[in-house]
């Protein structure tokens, strides 16, 4: 899971400076006896509440270590993802890019195409959810120093003017929906044009059916087509027949999902905490919007303290730049202090003395500071064969007639290619 950002070639071209221009020449020494670092990442330098981290990031690094000629490449997403995938197949790429971690750059350090930091890395402070993250089989490879969870949130001044207190169960959930169809507000705000957006609320509503049902899954003692997935997709596909998710979530972007949500026209969106800066600019919205732990389903497994979220910015060094791994190190290091992380305006920090900037963050950490359990996105938990698959079989959820069992079913044949077959 991750968030949709406009595709840039580097920030250079957003007149951000010099420093971040996109040389065409591999990574290696600079002109001046400089070290030259190439990073690739997400975010864009354009002034939106959730890149002002990144940014800050690059031109501090920058002036504080003139010794470096610092290459920030900004792909957006999925440029990212898919120019990664590309380059670590052959080898090639940057020093550093950006990742969430989990087995998809564990692929990459079982192919190694990443560079082991474990020593270099070990005293840093942070979390142990997002060290554990940025870790692969006794190996650490990077540092994440924000980390996302997805929650539901709540647009709280519709649900005071009609009555509502937010929601603890599925039945609750799904009484409060009903009473927004009739006022004719959209209960939710999804974005499943953009096939990612509805993973989070797919995965919760697995969770809550058959808690760790994933995890048997990925593990191959069971299927993607057993019970709790299948309950879960049938749930997803009767919101929509009920106009829960609006008359055509199909064609509802993400940033469409977002202005509905900040201009008072959706009354939830399930989505990650990488929200809360936004959602908490006076510039963005003038709604009152507030973070809650996902509704339990009566009788089922899953609780409220099995939170879905992974990192939400990290940084991995690649076997390239194995020549220049003090520079590489210093990089990192600054990534995950206290003085990069107070520009962030509204991520989950990992970083100890980086104080929460918002409301939202509060609540989204407290949220995370109460999960037991914590499963990664599943799209970046799985193989990456089989992660565009998985998101196109969550998108057909929202077509009135697919049969949600045979949909299911289709995805776990891919899986038995790509990961073995199930044990049940």
């Amino acid at each position: 899971m991750k968030k949709a950002l406009i595709v840039a070639a580097a920030l250079a071209v957003l007149g951000i400076g010099s420093l971040y221009a996109a040389g065409g020449k591999d990574a290696g020494a600079a002109a001046g006896g400089k070290v030259k670092l190439t990073v690739w990442g997400r975010d864009l330098g354009d002034g939106e509440p959730d890149h002002a981290y990144v940014t800050a990031l690059v031109k501090n690094f920058a002036a504080a270590n003139p010794d470096i000629e610092l290459d920030y490449i900004a792909l957006g997403d999925p440029g990212l993802a898919d120019k990664t995938k590309i380059a670590m197949a052959a080898g090639t790429g940057p020093d550093i890019f950006q990742s969430w971690g989990g087995s998809v750059m564990g692929g990459y350090a079982d192919a190694n195409r990443l560079l082991d930091l474990t020593a270099e890395l070990k005293d840093v402070p942070g979390s142990a959810a997002a060290s554990g993250a940025m870790s692969w089989k006794g190996k650490t490879y990077g540092v994440a120093p924000f980390f996302a969870i997805a929650g539901l949130y709540v647009n709280e001044g519709l649900f005071k003017a009609n009555g509502l207190a937010v929601p603890k169960t599925i039945d609750e959930l799904e009484k409060a929906c009903d009473v927004f169809v009739a006022k004719n507000i959209q209960p939710f705000a999804c974005g499943a044009k953009d096939k990612w957006p509805p993973l989070a609320t797919y995965m919760y509503l697995t969770n809550r059916f058959g808690g760790d049902a994933f995890g048997s899954a990925q593990s191959r003692a069971g299927r993607f087509d057993a019970d709790p997935f299948a309950k879960a997709a049938a749930k997803i596909q009767d919101w929509m027949k009920k106009g829960y998710f609006g008359p055509t979530p199909l064609g509802e972007a993400y940033g469409d999902a977002q202005q509905l949500m900040a201009t008072g026209k959706a009354a939830m969106q399930v989505t990650g905490s990488w929200m809360c800066g936004q959602f908490s600019s006076k510039e963005f919205t003038d709604q009152t919007i507030g973070l809650y732990p996902f509704p339990v389903q009566a009788g089922g497994i899953g609780k409220e303290t099995d939170v879905m979220g992974m990192t939400d910015i990290g940084f991995v060094a690649t076997k390239l730049a194995e020549g220049k791994k003090a520079a590489v190190v210093r990089f990192l290091k600054y990534a995950m202090s206290a003085e990069a992380g107070a520009a962030e305006p509204g991520r989950i920090s990992s970083v100890p003395g980086v104080k929460a900037p918002s409301k939202l963050t509060e609540m989204g950490a407290a949220i995370f500071g109460k999960a037991k359990m914590v499963q990664f996105w599943w799209d970046q938990d799985l193989p990456p064969n089989v992660t565009s698959p998985l998101n196109d079989t969550i998108q057909t959820f929202f077509l009135p007639q697919t049969d949600v069992k045979a949909s299911l079913t289709s995805f776990e044949k891919l899986a038995e290619e790509a990961m073995g077959p199930a044990k049940k």
